[in-house]
């Protein structure tokens, strides 16, 4: 450990690596070793193995109930590359499992709209459907859902949702979105 970290200081991080995978070796479930690892290769500019090594750390914190470690570390793979959708979702289930709904929703609509914008409809409803379930008091979500559900003629699906997001409304006494929909 020692003389990893003074490779680390003298900026020889090739060999500060190395110390820290032979570490690895030692006990390969280190996860604070593997995310050391991951923040050197960052350094290096190594986005693609900095990446693949929080992802390991992510989902370690994940399976241990460390919700809160695993969304850092989500959000540090984003800051590196924003484009890996799957961290959206993993991090939208994170928020998910944590409660935090605002964040949650705010996610999986990154991921919707990825999709939608790829032409990959199926992968969109399937992630306007989580959010309409997370959140069924949010109308907007069931109504977007069943707009999709009828673009793609889905017609049966399209009015389910349709009723649901018009019962809502109706019950909440919001009668000019009710007359809308």
């Amino acid at each position: 450990m020692q003389s990893a970290q003074k490779f680390t200081v003298k900026g020889q991080i090739d060999k500060a690596i190395g110390e820290y995978q032979k570490l690895l070796k030692e006990d390969p479930n280190d996860v604070r070793t593997i995310l050391k690892i991951g923040d050197l290769f960052a350094k290096m500019g190594n986005n693609d193995t900095a990446i693949e090594n929080y992802v390991t750390v992510a989902h370690h914190y994940a399976s241990q109930g460390f919700y809160m470690k695993a969304i850092a570390i989500f959000k540090q793979i984003i800051k590196i590359n924003n484009s890996l959708i799957h961290i959206n979702l993993e991090l939208g289930e994170m928020y998910q499992n944590l409660g935090l709904l605002t964040e949650a929703m705010g996610q999986y609509q990154l991921v919707a709209n990825y999709y939608e914008e790829k032409g990959e409809v199926n992968k969109s409803l399937e992630t306007l459907k989580k959010m309409a379930n997370l959140d069924p008091l949010n109308v907007e979500s069931r109504i977007t859902l069943a707009e999709l559900y009828s673009r793609q003629g889905m017609t049966k699906e399209a009015i389910d949702e349709f009723q649901s997001a018009a019962t809502f409304l109706k019950k909440e006494n919001r009668l000019e979105e009710y007359a809308k929909v």
